[in-house]
């Protein structure tokens, strides 16, 4: 019985990861802004977050404590995620290179700023691990009250934004003007849509839910090596989004496959038909990524995108 909860824990709580980043690059590409960057916002957001874990004292009452933590993810990463917007919306600058480029810079600003926070005389270059073992335990709690099953309470908000982003999607006036900038940038401006002003919108929401995910990714855990930067399930979740056909309910399913998987990577030594296979701890680390591979080869050609994602817009030369 504990292996089966600590699978549905596992599974449940990297669902929750996939979805909630996969809604963030879903806004950002529906405006027509490729989300590649959802990788350094997951990290970001995180580092930003773990920053405030680091120096918050323990006299603050944990409620405080949860509430400044899952501020500081959401908006810190919110903030890095208008770089992307900065570049390729205002600058018009390619987005797969900006996308790329802000990915490996989040690591390595999370990294050199760690190692400052935790430099000590006996470990002069410091460490890019941080410990928030008070955080795991205001995060965490048993779930049915059995000790060594963890449910992270993260993902009580997660689930419920699924049915709001379906609503926001196809049922407001924002998420219609969001779909037609990502699909018909000139149709959009000539019924006086704000496109690029609607696409900065779009990929600040990306980096938000983004931050939002990479706070329940490293509050699962006691502590965390920022060397690994979001463990690429900023990556995953880019292909979630794109398996999912851009759609929330479908998204939403579809991170099921995908953390089923990322699920036996962790348990696979609890269930002895596997442990007794003898294959390496990393074949089993790797399977998300080749599934995610095979998937996306015998899928990607019947996805259709936002026409439009990746085109920057210019009003003077589209007339």
């Amino acid at each position: 019985m504990i292996v089966l909860l600590s699978t549905l824990s596992f599974l449940l709580a990297f669902v929750a990861v996939l979805t909630i980043t996969a809604f963030g690059g879903m806004f950002s590409e529906k405006s027509g802004t490729i989300a590649l960057s959802l990788e350094g916002c997951m990290t970001f957001g995180a580092f930003s977050a773990s920053v405030v874990m680091f120096l918050l004292p323990s006299s603050i009452p944990s409620g405080i404590s949860a509430l400044l933590v899952i501020l500081t993810a959401i908006i810190g990463a919110g903030l890095y995620s208008l770089l992307l917007a900065v570049a390729c919306i205002t600058f018009k600058a390619n987005q797969t290179l900006v996308g790329t480029a802000l990915n490996i810079l989040s690591t390595a600003v999370s990294v050199v700023l760690i190692k400052q926070m935790t430099r000590t005389e006996a470990l002069p270059v410091g460490n890019s691990r941080l410990n928030f073992t008070r955080f795991y335990e205001i995060f965490n709690v048993d779930l049915f009250g059995i000790q060594g099953v963890k449910f992270n309470w993260l993902l009580l908000i997660v689930f419920a934004l699924v049915p709001i982003v379906y609503l926001v999607i196809y049922k407001t006036r924002y998420g219609w003007r969001l779909s037609s900038c990502g699909e018909n940038p000139s149709c959009a401006d000539s019924l006086g849509i704000p496109v690029n002003k609607t696409r900065y919108i779009g990929v600040l929401l990306s980096g938000l839910f983004a931050g939002l995910g990479g706070l329940l990714l490293i509050t699962m855990n006691a502590e965390w090596d920022f060397a690994n930067g979001a463990n690429g399930f900023g990556y995953l979740a880019l292909a979630v989004l794109i398996f999912g056909q851009w759609k929330p309910l479908y998204v939403f399913l579809g991170a099921f496959v995908f953390s089923l998987f990322k699920t036996l990577s962790v348990i696979y030594p609890s269930i002895d038909f596997l442990a007794n296979l003898g294959l390496s701890s990393y074949f089993y680390l790797a399977l998300p990524y080749i599934v995610c591979l095979i998937v996306l080869v015998f899928t990607s050609k019947k996805n259709a995108g936002p026409k439009a994602a990746g085109q920057p817009y210019d009003k003077e030369s589209s007339r």
